[in-house]
């Protein structure tokens, strides 16, 4: 089965996140998406962030009820396990590219779907990516990994 693009999530600042039926992913992120504090949030490598529904459904199993887009994430994804990747990786996900850039750093903000989050989401917490390629993204993209550039 391949990996897809389940949601596009985008807010006007903050979390959650609200799904679009597609959305302009550029260098400085996704179209309607905004950040409260801009200086923590967002910027070059980190346009998009990345989250699964395994891991939504494993933090439902510890008894945290969130779903997609809950945790902030751009791009909810099934099938793609988060776990195998790592800085430099390269995805085509619709019309784009991105690179992983740096692991999710939790934020305090997840305390308002339960008080431990933060410290329970701790490697488990997503990624973020920089845009190689712009493009446009929908649900129902498929989702590539790309051979590692040569340097």
């Amino acid at each position: 089965m391949p990996a897809i693009l389940t949601q596009v999530n985008v807010s006007p600042g903050g979390m959650p996140k609200l799904p679009v039926a597609f959305a302009h992913v550029s260098f400085c992120g996704v179209a309607g998406d905004q950040h409260r504090i801009a200086k923590i949030h967002g910027g070059p490598n980190r346009a998009v962030c990345l989250y699964s529904e395994e891991l939504y459904e494993w933090l439902r199993s510890r008894g945290v009820q969130v779903s997609s887009g809950d945790i902030g994430e751009n791009f909810t994804t099934r099938g793609l396990d988060l776990s195998t990747l790592k800085t430099g990786d390269r995805l085509r996900v619709g019309q784009c590219t991105i690179e992983i850039t740096k692991v999710r750093v939790p934020c305090n903000q997840l305390k308002k779907w339960d008080e431990d989050l933060p410290e329970i989401i701790v490697g488990n917490s997503g990624w973020m990516a920089k845009v190689i390629e712009e493009g446009v993204v929908k649900p129902g993209d498929e989702i590539a990994m790309l051979p590692l550039p040569v340097r």
